[in-house]
């Protein structure tokens, strides 16, 4: 079993922030977030843009039903690399997909790349991840892509 998350980075640019109420973060999927209006996290899905980071996570876990209740790390670096998986029913990957960015979205819970959504190319594929038995890609490498990514302002 594969737990996804950074595998590359550095340490500087982890804080905590609160989360959303009942928040599922898996780690057989990615942990990139966003925030609400209140500027607590939340797990980003397909059409996302705000996206401000990464849960690094040590085990699965479900925020209290309490908003803000809940503390999570979160990785802000925009050099760091991730492994995340490819969503299910999604376009499987190619070498020629290396530099291309492409969106996040979210599926039972577990939040992976769509290869085949360009919408918001949120992430910026670095290369294949780990393959299954058959030799098939199942994950891919990403980090931000901050060229797209659009913050809210305070007003």
């Amino acid at each position: 079993k594969i737990v996804y998350g950074r595998r590359a980075g550095a340490d500087f640019n982890r804080f905590v922030f609160p989360v959303g109420a009942s928040e599922v973060f898996k780690q057989a999927g990615g942990g990139f977030l966003r925030t609400d209006g209140s500027g607590r996290v939340e797990i980003a899905i397909a059409g996302d843009l705000e996206i401000i980071g990464h849960a690094m996570l040590p085990a699965n876990q479900t925020a209290s039903a309490t908003e803000g209740a809940t503390l999570v790390e979160v990785d802000m670096s925009y050099d760091s690399v991730y492994e995340i998986p490819i969503a299910s029913g999604t376009t499987a990957w190619a070498d020629t997909m290396r530099g291309k960015d492409c969106d996040l979205r979210v599926d039972a819970d577990i939040q992976g790349v769509d290869l085949g959504a360009s919408g918001e190319d949120v992430v910026t594929l670095i290369d294949k991840g780990s393959l299954n038995a058959a030799g098939v890609a199942v994950s891919v490498l990403v980090k931000l892509n901050p060229r797209t990514i659009v913050h809210r302002g305070v007003v």
